[in-house]
């Protein structure tokens, strides 16, 4: 296993999802694929959706933990505006306690927040380059990949992309196919040239 950065352009994606549709589709399954120098990786979508999934939840856990703050805060001002007396003071450190608790638990999930690697993915190594005969584009249609906010919108008035399947033939005579590549025969021109191929 690899792990790449994807800020830093270190790979080509071959096959993203289209639309926000295809999220509720079966090419969800279809493994993701990607070019690096030293060959074509299948990457692992699902530690990455994981990733996505834990920001997610702490964002919505700060929210909530701000929402705690803002009524122990309240809690405490109202509390002191009555006068502090002997009754008033066990619920002055209850709104303390929820307060400073909320806050500590609000820096505890940005630091969680924090350490998650979501513009990272790891990649397991199918091909490296050297096994490479040749890739071949076969499969080649128009799909409406239109991502407008109404699906009416997306059949009425479509934006047709050019999506094809690589079929990598190997050094040995085996075959690998790289389903639904997203305009395939300008990124095999693409990965060609960016990592100086010739097959």
């Amino acid at each position: 296993m690899r792990v790449f950065d994807l800020a830093k352009g270190d790979i080509v994606i071959l096959n993203p999802l289209q639309t926000r549709y295809q999220m509720f589709s079966q090419r969800v399954f279809i493994p993701l694929y990607a070019a690096a120098n030293d060959g074509i990786y299948r990457m692992n979508r699902g530690k990455r959706l994981l990733g996505f999934g834990k920001v997610v939840i702490a964002s919505v856990g700060i929210i909530l933990l701000s929402l705690l703050v803002i009524i122990g805060v309240f809690s405490i001002y109202f509390l002191i505006i009555s006068g502090i007396s002997l009754f008033t003071l066990i619920p002055t450190s209850i709104g303390l306690l929820i307060m400073t608790g909320g806050i500590y638990g609000i820096i505890r999930l940005i630091k969680f927040a924090k350490s998650v690697r979501i513009n990272y993915v790891e990649g397991e190594l199918i091909i490296p380059w050297s096994q490479v005969k040749n890739i071949v584009v076969v499969n080649v249609r128009q799909e409406n990949v239109a991502n407008r906010p109404s699906l009416i919108a997306d059949i009425v008035n479509p934006v047709y992309k050019e999506i094809g399947d690589w079929h990598i033939l190997r050094v040995d005579g085996g075959e690998i196919i790289v389903p639904n590549v997203d305009d395939p025969f300008n990124k095999l021109n693409y990965v060609k040239m960016k990592f100086n191929l010739t097959f």
